[in-house]
């Protein structure tokens, strides 16, 4: 059976944590929230923001893959996030805004690209977090909370990254729908 290394444990264990709560106040009170991640996690950011953007209230938004490889090359790997950021938020009220990204690995050129943008974010005054299966070590900023998941897998650290969106969302008042309830709703 696959080791999803006590999900139920962890998920609560990071969900009830002082970060966790700091986060969901930041998120709360944003009204701007932009989801990054690189490899698999681009995928669960994008999802997450979709799920975001239709059961809340706020403007949630990630890149896809095409975006992304127009600004790489426009840019270059390490800085396609942060440019991303800036166009993002072009003539938003950055106090309102919050940045997260997401990360299983937490060395090498993609981890170093999430953390250049979240180090841009928190020094142009958007709330940033980052959420990784591994503590980061160096490259960055003090100010960026980050939400470490202690996973050994990457499957564990991006189920968890994709539940603690579902918990976001419900911890700031909105309902994530039951499938019974979507079914009900789809039959005449």
């Amino acid at each position: 059976m696959l080791n999803i290394e006590q999900f139920d444990s962890k998920f609560k264990g990071l969900a009830s944590s002082p970060e966790f709560k700091q986060l969901q106040k930041l998120y709360n009170d944003a009204t701007h929230v932009f989801f990054f991640g690189h490899g698999g996690n681009m995928a669960i950011a994008e999802h997450a923001a979709i799920d975001a953007a239709r059961l809340t209230d706020k403007n949630v938004l990630a890149p896809g893959g095409v975006l992304c490889t127009s600004i790489q090359s426009d840019t270059n790997f390490n800085d396609w996030l942060m440019h991303w950021l800036d166009i993002s938020t072009r003539g938003l009220d950055k106090s309102k805004c919050l940045a997260i990204g997401i990360s299983c690995s937490t060395t090498g050129k993609s981890s170093d690209c999430l953390s250049t943008a979240l180090n841009w974010a928190s020094y142009n005054g958007i709330n940033s977090c980052l959420w990784a299966a591994q503590a980061k070590e160096g490259g960055i900023n003090d100010e960026v909370l980050q939400i470490i998941q202690n996973a050994k897998y990457y499957h564990t650290s991006e189920l968890l990254s994709l539940a603690l969106t579902y918990e976001l969302i419900d911890g700031a008042g909105h309902k994530c729908p039951t499938i019974s309830k979507k079914a009900k709703e789809r039959r005449f």
